[in-house]
């Protein structure tokens, strides 16, 4: 089933985290693999504010708006014609709108949970957010404001800034593999690259339990980012063949 959805982004914050290529191996289905730069894999975080999340042409004032939180790795496979994808395997989401998530497993493979989200920005320049499952070990809290530079972590496996960012800016698509595993599934993220727009912020505090629970330790946070507002459309359905791996 092919489907088209409208929304709008007008809070969102992207978490970048290096981690262990062989304790990430095994959460990734055969068919995909995990994209690594010098010896790291990529564990990111999205947390975003949906605002009227609807079918297209649907009006605006039908439109469900959400808290999302989801947890991914970059990831790339290799179609039946030879074409690269690189883009985002979904372990988890959570959400704080429990009917549009049951919707929502039955439409993608984004594994939404039903949870309780507080959020606050007391004076524009910081924000605090806790989640709480309803289900399962995703019991989350995070800490930043606005980072006076933006600079490479210490520790970072990135040579450069630039570097950095063309590794991390993952491209929009959600990938995961039929229960065949003969084909690939996409969800594609529309957007006008020319209105995107990230500013640097600084972690001041953060805890996952989720990424503990599946065996992840020492992850290394390598890039923090808050997006500005931005209007989103997501296709879904999409399958593509698979290569031989």
């Amino acid at each position: 089933m092919k489907l088209e959805m409208v929304g709008r982004l007008d809070e969102c914050f992207l978490l970048s985290y290096g981690i262990d290529p062989a304790q990430a191996a095994g959460l990734v289905p055969a068919g995909l693999e995990l994209i690594t730069c010098r010896g790291a894999a990529f564990f990111n975080i999205v947390i975003c504010h949906v605002d009227r999340m609807r079918a297209r042409f649907t009006p605006r004032a039908l439109g469900v708006t959400y808290w999302h939180i989801a947890y991914r790795v970059q990831v790339r496979a290799t179609l039946a014609d030879d074409r690269p994808i690189e883009g985002l395997y979904f372990l988890r989401s959570d959400i704080d709108r429990p009917v549009f998530g049951v919707i929502g497993n039955r439409l993608t493979d984004f594994h939404f949970h039903a949870a309780r989200v507080r959020f606050s920005n007391s004076d524009e320049a910081a924000w605090r957010l806790r989640v709480e499952p309803t289900a399962g070990d995703a019991l989350a809290s995070l800490a930043v404001r606005r980072a006076a530079s933006n600079s490479l972590a210490p520790g970072s496996p990135f040579a450069s800034l630039e570097e950095r960012e063309r590794v991390l800016k993952y491209a929009p698509f959600g990938l995961s593999v039929s229960k065949s595993g003969q084909c690939l599934r996409v969800a594609e993220v529309i957007r006008d690259e020319a209105r995107w727009r990230e500013e640097p912020v600084e972690v001041e505090a953060a805890d996952w339990s989720y990424p503990r629970s599946l065996g992840l330790r020492d992850l290394r946070l390598v890039r923090a980012t808050r997006v500005a507002p931005i209007d989103y459309r997501w296709r879904i359905g999409r399958t593509e063949r698979l290569g031989s791996m």
